[in-house]
């Protein structure tokens, strides 16, 4: 689990980490107090998805359809978020299809 929690936060486009166990055994701790550590990232303001303003393959379409007409990508800084999902959560549901 605590590789895998650090490969993500070096490299984002990993997609995820999906953590099952027991209840009590600690799991949501650990990723809370990982995400309470991490510095803030930079983001293009006003996006949902929270876009890089520098890598392309980590923008929203949006934000890509924005840049290719030539707009500035104002940023503001946020937290990193924590994406908590119900046991049942499928994939398809999280993504759409």
């Amino acid at each position: 689990m605590k590789l895998a929690l650090l490969l993500n936060v070096v490299d984002p486009r990993i997609g995820g980490v999906m953590i099952m166990g027991d209840r009590g055994t600690g799991k949501s701790t650990a990723i809370r107090a990982l995400v309470a550590l991490l510095p803030e990232i930079a983001v293009v303001a006003g996006d949902p998805y929270n876009s890089s303003p520098q890598d392309p393959d980590l923008m929203s379409a949006e934000v890509l359809q924005r840049l290719d007409q030539g707009e500035s990508l104002p940023t503001e800084q946020r937290q990193v978020p924590m994406v908590d999902l119900p046991l049942g959560a499928t994939e398809d549901r999280l993504c759409g299809t």
